[in-house]
């Protein structure tokens, strides 16, 4: 084995030399037919004026307000602060810089479709580094709009995009040390931490899974025993401690923040909550995606699970029958191991942070399109077919579901368009979720119009330690009583919270009237005794918005 990996190329693992090289699959029809299904993702990104995503929203009004605080005479100073000292602020400080020469949704969208295109490229990346059939490729394609896109978790959108690509470099440095190797390592561990501390902690603990298993695979077996641990330690070295500089960045952020306030880093009620271990096994696909309601992204996930563990499990029949030799290189097992032990012990809610083990079912399909053998040369030609069909198949459902949901959300794009810019706004929204897609999607709604209209919005992230966008000490509005930015029902138009944002936008129930009858009727329901006092500013189906200046601030406080 060791002669056959020294005769394959330098050092005992042949890599690819050239950029190009890293990117493609083994032939040019697969090169294509797995770019097309990533094109068709990212081309949901652009069906809709409004993105699909939850949170997308906040950090897209916090980028723009970031923008005006490059300017050092914006009157946003006063109210907010820049913090670059951070591990959350990569695509808010990218987005900035963009929408000082482009719309600011247009270089939102931009950095989104970025990541995902990223990402799908540093699989192509991995696969031809760790020597593993390229078109296993294609199996991530379901998930490339993940869980976490779908909530709108940007930053961290973005850090997977970096992780995955330093992991590439992770492996390059194992198999050729260099310094060069282990600067490359560094800087990207430093720009993920920048980026997200979740995605940093995932890339230590893969890159240390994959570190220590290639070493011990590409280090030649000449001389004695202690001499070879000293190689592979050397090279397990050079690719891992790189990344000990992110780490102490996150540290120090950690600490940074943790002192303004303690309180933010926890959840009371729901620290540490997780669903037990079998709901997480039989409901993975769920976990993983879950994102249109039709749940035909769960059926095209687990095709791609099917495919893999039929692969596995027909490989493990034959080398049992003694009619399969040993798989040349082996498949790649450590990534796999610590992303399955993280998804099961990592809680649903951590420091204060919810939905986190979801994030993880990612990268339990990138290590398991790893770990998956070759397919068996008896269907080894029809296999790689449906894998390539099965990505496109994943991206023609994105775009489908995107192209509906822009459909229905042309009536809120038009709305803020009718708005009048630079003032403040709140969002009451009745049933969040569309047709195509479950999540609450529509609930940050005022962000759109904070970042079309460069305003200012309720409930904003800005409040948040790890974001850079902050609000100044005192200068956000005291907090409501009942917030209703999940409960409409809970909206009082004379608290002293929606008295600081006047401009309400409102998504009425499917049971009122879509046109110009319904006014009524959503005016009683949303500001009850004050219905005749709030001026409608526009209208379109089930979206109304109104200007609520003047009404008394004796509600509940």
């Amino acid at each position: 084995m060791a002669n056959e990996a020294r005769a394959d190329g330098k050092n005992g693992w042949p890599l690819p030399e050239g950029v190009l090289d890293h990117l493609v699959l083994d032939s040019r029809p697969a090169t294509m037919a797995y770019y097309a299904g990533v094109a068709l993702v990212v081309a949901g990104l652009f069906v809709t004026r409004l993105l699909p995503c939850v949170d997308y929203p906040q950090h897209l009004a916090l980028a723009d307000v970031a923008r005006r605080l490059l300017d050092p005479a914006a009157p946003e100073h006063a109210e907010y602060q820049l913090n670059y000292f951070t591990y959350n602020g990569l695509f808010h400080i990218v987005v900035a810089r963009l929408s000082a020469v482009l719309p600011i949704e247009l270089a939102g969208r931009l950095v989104v479709a970025g990541s995902l295109v990223a990402t799908a490229a540093a699989v192509v990346a991995l696969v031809r580094v760790l020597r593993r059939p390229q078109v296993h490729a294609a199996f991530f394609t379901p998930i490339l709009f993940s869980f976490s896109v779908g909530w709108g978790f940007v930053n961290y959108v973005l850090a997977t995009a970096v992780a995955v690509w330093a992991l590439v470099f992770v492996a390059r440095a194992v198999i050729r040390p260099s310094f060069g190797a282990a600067c490359a390592v560094g800087a990207l561990g430093m720009l993920c931490a920048f980026a997200h501390v979740l995605a940093m902690l995932i890339l230590c603990l893969t890159a240390a899974a994959l570190a220590i298993e290639l070493a011990v695979r590409a280090t030649p077996s000449e001389g004695s025993p202690g001499k070879r641990a000293l190689r592979v330690m050397g090279r397990v070295a050079c690719a891992g401690l790189p990344l000990l500089v992110g780490c102490a960045y996150c540290v120090a952020v950690n600490q940074r923040q943790y002192v303004w306030d303690p309180n933010m880093y926890r959840d009371p009620t729901m620290e540490g909550s997780a669903p037990p271990l079998w709901e997480k096994a039989v409901f993975f696909g769920a976990f993983a995606s879950d994102l249109y309601r039709d749940a035909t992204d769960q059926v095209v996930l687990w095709s791609a699970i099917v495919m893999m563990g039929g692969s596995a499990f027909v490989f493990w029949r034959q080398r049992r029958a003694g009619s399969r030799g040993p798989e040349v290189p082996p498949p790649i097992v450590g990534v796999l191991a610590v992303s399955l032990v993280a998804y099961f012990a990592t809680p649903s809610v951590v420091l204060g942070t919810h939905l986190i083990f979801h994030r993880l079912a990612q990268w339990v399909i990138l290590g398991a399109l790893l770990a998956t053998p070759r397919f068996p040369p008896a269907f080894e030609g029809r296999a790689k077919i449906w894998t390539l069909r099965l990505g496109v198949a994943a991206g023609v459902n994105t775009v489908v579901h995107c192209a509906v949901f822009g459909w229905e959300t042309a009536d809120a794009s038009a709305l803020i368009d009718d708005l009048p810019p630079g003032r403040a706004a709140s969002a009451v929204i009745w049933e969040p979720w569309t047709i195509a897609f479950r999540n609450s999607t529509l609930t940050h709604l005022s962000g759109y119009y904070a970042a079309r209209k460069h305003g200012k919005w309720a409930f904003a992230f800005a409040r948040y330690l790890s974001v850079p966008v902050r609000f100044r000490e005192h200068s956000q509005p005291a907090w409501p009583a009942n917030g209703w930015e999940f409960s409409a029902s809970d909206y009082d138009p004379r608290c002293k919270y929606a008295r600081a944002f006047p401009l309400v936008i409102v998504k009425a129930p499917a049971s009122l009237p879509a046109d110009a009858t319904g006014e009524g009727p959503v005016r009683s329901l949303v500001f009850k005794q004050d219905a005749a006092a709030v001026k409608l500013l526009s209208h379109h189906g089930r979206y109304w918005a109104f200007d609520t200046a003047g009404l008394p601030d004796d509600g509940t406080f």
